[in-house]
């Protein structure tokens, strides 16, 4: 499989960052939490859901202080 993004941390098969071998997604990668991988384990998907259900939660608490003035 192949990919047009190429990470700046990765030397060889090893990340710079992590001083172990490549994983993207995984906790530490600068992919961790921004990008969802087609591999449902992947930690990285996990911390997007969290972030977005964070989102939602802070939007939803501002709208109701927000209407609490009307």
């Amino acid at each position: 499989m192949s990919s047009a993004w190429t990470c700046s941390h990765q030397i060889g098969e090893e990340c710079e960052l992590l001083k172990k071998p490549c994983d993207p997604g995984d906790k530490g990668c600068t992919l961790y939490g921004k990008a969802v991988f087609s591999i449902p384990e992947n930690p990285s998907n996990a911390a997007v859901k969290r972030r977005e259900e964070t989102r939602r939660e802070k939007a939803l608490r501002e709208e109701m202080e927000s209407a609490k003035f009307f």
